[in-house]
């Protein structure tokens, strides 16, 4: 029997496209879906400041495309937007940094015959309350190995721990300052605020444990900024997410970071499904 190709979803980018914040989105989009004049299936709404977009754009892009779903794609100036009162109803709210791992779990939903989040209600009991669900390949157990979590916060570390054995990986609590056995550790992920120069020193020390092991790094960090995302890069972190994050958000990225590492030698781009 012949095999199904996939078509490419269809998408309209509109708005501060060029802006730096997003550089890494649009080669991403550029490379996974068609974007053009065609009727989309999602319209990508970027925006680097409050109010680039009203209301009143948002429903004439909705009247221009009915049946497509609206993501409003948000710039590092765009925290604290939600509290104001002037964000879009019904519109799911992506920054930068959140934006290429949600759009690798809508890909897989895709390819896997489920329909993406934008085609569906929000209360859709697709979603569940289950914080793995609607994660691919939880039937696998997910992710296993051993991650360690670099955290000053004991609650923090308990609630990392949680999720990750839930999705089947083992979970140790890396105290800064202690001394830990990192030898059978697989995946790294540490904890911390704004980034300044002691924790920045800290996430290096921690990225340096795990170089060994080829332990990829992933670094949480409140609302990061494109200059805090390359001072954890420099340190070693493989990638950044902001806090607070989703739990199937954080498990999809510990299985792209590792499934990258063992197919590093493909050279495929960090953002690759």
């Amino acid at each position: 029997m012949p095999s199904v190709t996939l078509a490419r979803p269809s998408v309209w980018l509109v708005g501060e496209a060029e802006h730096p914040d997003f550089a890494e989105v649009v080669a991403l989009l550029r490379e996974t879906a068609d974007i053009g004049p065609q009727p989309p299936e999602l319209i990508v709404v970027a925006q680097s400041r409050p109010g680039v977009f009203a209301a009143r754009d948002i429903d004439g892009l909705r009247r221009s495309a009915p049946l497509a779903g609206v993501v409003a794609l948000l710039g590092s100036w765009c925290e604290g937007e939600s509290r104001s009162g002037r964000p879009a109803a019904g519109v799911s709210r992506l920054y930068w940094y959140e934006f290429p791992n949600w759009w690798r779990r809508q890909l897989a939903l895709r390819a896997a015959g489920r329909r993406p989040e934008w085609a569906r209600p929000a209360a859709s009991e697709e979603q569940g309350a289950d914080p793995l669900r609607g994660c691919p390949g939880r039937e696998q157990g997910v992710i296993g190995g051993t991650i360690a979590i670099d955290t000053v916060c004991f609650d923090t570390a308990m609630a990392l721990a949680d999720v990750l054995q839930s999705a089947g990986a083992d979970a140790i609590w890396v105290r800064p300052g202690r001394e830990a056995d990192l030898s059978g550790v697989t995946f790294g992920i540490w904890e911390g605020g704004q980034l300044g120069d002691a924790e920045a020193e800290r996430l290096a020390a921690f990225c340096t444990k795990l170089t060994t092991n080829s332990a990829p790094v992933v670094a949480l960090l409140d609302f990061p900024r494109r200059d805090r995302c390359k001072v954890a890069r420099q340190a070693g972190a493989a990638a950044v997410m902001g806090k607070p994050w989703l739990n199937v958000d954080l498990v999809d990225m510990i299985r792209h970071l590792s499934r990258r590492e063992v197919n590093a030698a493909h050279s495929q781009p960090s953002w690759a499904a």
